[in-house]
């Protein structure tokens, strides 16, 4: 008995076996490849959320400040009717005379406007932050798509890659068809 080949089993060709096994060795480097960027598009879209949260919460807290800042304004108007009403209402009920002079009257409008333009200075300010922070956030999304992080293909490039894939598949298909 020698070696030969055996009339049951096929030959083997070697190298098929090598190219497949160096084909399974870069299918399984880019699976890895790819695993890891997966994880750093999670990654990235857990911030994101985070941010997008927190952007929430902001615009909450402004609405929440306009509402109290209107109340103030509504309010502030009810005090100086009451305070005159009180006023009158004393005058009347009282043997003496108190008068209080128009000028004082200007002088406390005057300071509810200050504190009202204060208040609308500072709605102002927060908008701006708001604002800044959205742009910033916007400008984040910007430079994550220009670096191409993340998995997002235009129209154009999923029918390259597509067809790619096709003629690809076709021609190994023809390759192996025609070694064997």
């Amino acid at each position: 008995m020698g070696i030969g080949k055996s009339k049951i089993t096929s030959s083997i060709n070697v190298d098929d076996m090598l190219k497949k096994a160096e084909s399974n060795h870069e299918l399984e480097a880019e699976k890895q490849d790819a695993d890891k960027r997966l994880t750093e598009i999670r990654e990235a879209k857990e911030a994101l959320l985070k941010i997008h949260r927190d952007l929430l919460d902001a615009i909450k807290a402004e609405g929440e400040a306009a509402v109290i800042l209107q109340e103030a304004i509504s309010s502030s108007n009810n005090i100086i009717n009451g305070i005159y009403n009180a006023i009158v209402k004393a005058e009347q009920n009282t043997q003496f005379k108190a008068t209080i002079k128009s000028e004082h009257l200007a002088q406390l409008q005057q300071l509810l406007n200050q504190a009202i333009e204060t208040w609308k200075n500072m709605l102002k300010n927060h908008r701006s932050e708001q604002t800044k922070m959205l742009t910033e956030h916007e400008s984040n999304m910007r430079k994550i798509l220009r670096r191409n992080e993340g998995v997002w293909f235009s129209d154009f490039w999923m029918k390259v890659l597509g067809i790619f894939l096709f003629v690809y598949t076709v021609v190994l298909g023809m390759v192996v068809y025609c070694s064997t």
